[in-house]
């Protein structure tokens, strides 16, 4: 689903309103909060991959160019993986790289400059990654990040979410109770349950069941627990 599908799958949920749920209202109060609430519940919606090719010689990848939304890095592998099956590289590699931390790097002498296969990955500050050793022929490898979505613009909406294509239609579906939840009591309870149903599904029933468990031993219930044995 693209952009203006999802705008018209909300625009079916709230009765065909287009006049007081303009688009721009529907992007920046329904689409692009939907997006933020469902990556909170299931951050595996985050995962991303992206293949970088690392030229001879080349040392460092800048994530700000290769995963400019990235947020947490996962894996990196040598070889590309980024499509339905594993693809291994020109020279017959596919193998996880491991992380390798500076200490780890400087019982290596002249570290940096060392040249052959490459056997591991480090990270310099927030937005450089490093390979070891220098390749001395180009290579391919596999980044899986997590990465903030993409918001939506009104000059955006011709592309799609980045989440599989399963998860765009419950995009609409947050989205359309979001916007009901600011219009009064009918239409919360309509919203109420919009997010029920939605959120009720099978593939967060297990968010559910630890949210219900953190309330029932949360301080607040502890404590109501105690005083009501008290009073009996």
């Amino acid at each position: 689903m693209t952009g203006a599908d999802l705008l018209q799958r909300i625009w079916d949920h709230l009765g065909g309103n287009t006049t007081f749920y303009v688009e721009e209202e529907v992007i920046v109060n329904g689409i692009n909060p939907a997006m933020r609430l469902l990556c909170l519940l299931k951050p595996e919606l985050l995962s991303q991959r992206v293949l970088v090719t690392i030229s001879a010689e080349q040392s460092f990848v800048d994530m700000r160019e290769s995963a400019p939304r990235h947020w947490i890095l996962r894996r990196v592998v040598l070889g590309d993986i980024t499509g339905a099956t594993a693809t291994k590289s020109a020279y017959g590699e596919f193998v996880d790289l491991p992380y390798m931390s500076l200490d780890q790097l400087s019982a290596h002498t002249d570290w940096f400059r060392r040249r052959g296969p490459i056997q591991g990955y480090y990270r310099h500050g927030r937005f450089h990654l490093g390979v070891y050793k220098r390749p001395e022929a180009d290579r391919s490898i596999t980044l899986i990040f997590r990465a903030v979505p993409t918001a939506f613009t009104t000059d955006t909406m011709g592309n799609s979410p980045a989440f599989a294509d399963v998860w765009h239609p419950l995009v609409g579906d947050v989205a359309a109770a979001l916007l009901l939840l600011k219009e009064g009591n009918v239409q919360i309870e309509k919203a109420r349950g919009m997010l029920t149903q939605a959120f009720g599904k099978e593939l967060f029933g297990p968010i559910k069941q630890a949210v219900g468990r953190q309330q029932r031993t949360s301080p607040v219930h502890v404590r109501s627990r105690e005083e009501a044995a008290v009073a009996s």
